[in-house]
């Protein structure tokens, strides 16, 4: 019978879990997240641009360099969508996840990705 450990990660000498890429405590791991819930915001700065094009002059706020997970662009445009009160969708373009926000609510979206802990440029 094959013995599986309980775990993927080695163990440092006060018991915590190590990064197998750079030997950290998991907590304090530099390295891009495994879980697609929880990608490292510090690695991505978003842009935002204010577009007209093609929509009739309707505005829409465009929210560019995210990362590419479904999952979390999902979740962050639920929760853009619900500060600013208006639609939006999501998509993902040459491996950059994107945000679009219905009318120009440009400083609202700002203070919400602040306080995601995204640097914004």
């Amino acid at each position: 019978m094959i013995d599986i450990p309980d775990t993927i990660f080695s163990k440092n000498e006060k018991g915590e879990c190590l990064c197998f890429k750079c030997r950290q405590p998991v907590d304090i791991c530099v390295c891009p997240s495994f879980d697609p819930n929880k990608p490292k915001v510090d690695l991505y700065r978003p842009v935002l641009k204010v577009d007209k094009e093609c929509r009739k002059g309707k505005v829409v706020v465009l929210i560019e360099g995210l990362p590419d997970d479904k999952v979390y662009l999902k979740e962050l445009a639920k929760k853009l969508k619900i500060k600013t009160g208006s639609g939006g969708t999501y998509f993902i373009i040459d491996n950059q996840g994107v945000i679009e926000i219905q009318g120009e609510k440009k400083e609202i979206i700002k203070e919400v990705l602040r306080s995601e802990g995204l640097t914004i440029n």
